[in-house]
Formats: structure tokens, sequence, C-alpha cells
């Protein structure tokens, strides 16, 4: 009686002894990463009124002042934001005469618009000597993101995405309190296309 009394109390030590370990193990130091949500995106969609979309090329006279203004029609289809608008200076191709070229805008100017918002622009002090037209281009000025942190603070990425899906090289690092939103913008020129924005926690 007494031997199996024994042997039952040694066949328990194990088992306490194991509960001990575990009811003292270290805890973890590691903190929960942060989750940002993108919540709304604002992207203007700003063209040239006067040809469906399709800027007008404008003649420039011989005798016309050099120093003249350059003036387009815009209205914006999208939301409240930025758009980029483009003056290219043409001129005739050295073979063919009715081939009209420009290699980079003469100017761009980045002019707000709110949304449903339609608006003439005039781009002035650009000489246009030597130039037979011209032709006024509205891009994307800015792409607008509210990012939300529904996760612990920390470092988040937000990366704008290209028409094909793909995240560009525009991004940006910050720091995002938890519950915080943050607006961010990324500067443009942007062709007019369905631009989004991503965002993911940071690697610290």
């Amino acid at each position: 009686m007494n031997r199996r009394g024994i042997l039952a109390a040694a066949g328990s030590l194990p088992a306490i002894s194991a509960a001990g370990c575990a009811a003292f193990e270290p805890e973890s130091d590691e903190k929960d990463p942060p989750n940002p949500v993108v919540e709304e995106v604002r992207v203007p969609v700003v063209e040239h009124v006067d040809a469906d979309g399709v800027p007008p090329v404008e003649s420039i006279d011989a005798g016309s002042d050099s120093d003249r203004g350059f003036t387009g029609t815009f209205e914006n289809a999208g939301d409240a934001g930025d758009a980029a608008i483009s003056l290219y200076l043409l001129e005739a191709d050295d073979t063919d005469g009715d081939v009209l070229t420009a290699s980079v805008p003469a100017r761009v100017t980045f002019v707000h618009f709110a949304a449903g918002e339609r608006r003439a622009v005039t781009i002035d002090g650009v000489s246009s000597e030597g130039y037979d037209s011209y032709f006024l281009e509205a891009q994307i000025g800015s792409v607008e993101a509210d990012v939300r942190n529904e996760g612990e603070d920390g470092p988040v990425e937000i990366a704008l995405t290209s028409p094909d899906g793909e995240t560009t090289a525009d991004r940006r690092t910050l720091e995002l309190d938890a519950d915080a939103t943050e607006t961010v913008s990324f500067e443009g020129p942007f062709v007019r296309e369905a631009y989004d924005v991503q965002a993911e926690a940071a690697d610290e």
C-alpha cells in the first residue's frame, strides 16, 4: 500500500514541474504592427473642352505679338485637385512643312480646379517667335489619398500605383499614430489614366 502511494506521487512530479515552467515564460517584447487603410483617393480629370478632349492646334500669326498669352478652356470631370497645363509650341518640320513638331513643353503651370469646375487658363510670358502653332494640354497635377491607421503606432509606406496596377517610384514613408488619418499627396504631372494608392506597414 505504501509503495503504490510513493510511485503515484513520483509519477505526478513531472506534470507539476512542467506546469511551473509554463507559468514563468517571459512575455514577448514585439508589438502589433500598424494597419494602414486607404480610405479615399482623389484624382482630378481635367480636359480641354474645345475638341472632345483632344487639344486643338491653334495657328500663330506671323505678325502677332511674340509675347502674347495662350488661352484654353478646361473642365474638371473628376475630384477637386491640381491640373498640370502644358503649353507646346510647334514648328514646321524641315522636310515636310505640313508636319508640326514639338519636343518638350515650353511651360507647365499647375492650376487648382474644384470638382465640376470649368474655366479658362492663360499661360503668358513665353515668346512665340519662330513658331507656327501651339496647343495646350491638361494632365493630372496631383493625386491625393486619405490613409487611416487601424493598427498600432508605427511607420507605414504609401505608394502610387500606375494604370496597370504596378507600384511606381512615387512613395512616402511616415509615422502614423493609432486611429490617426493622414492626407498624402503625389505631385505630377501624370497622364490622364486610372491611378490608385496602396498602403502597408513599413519594415522597421
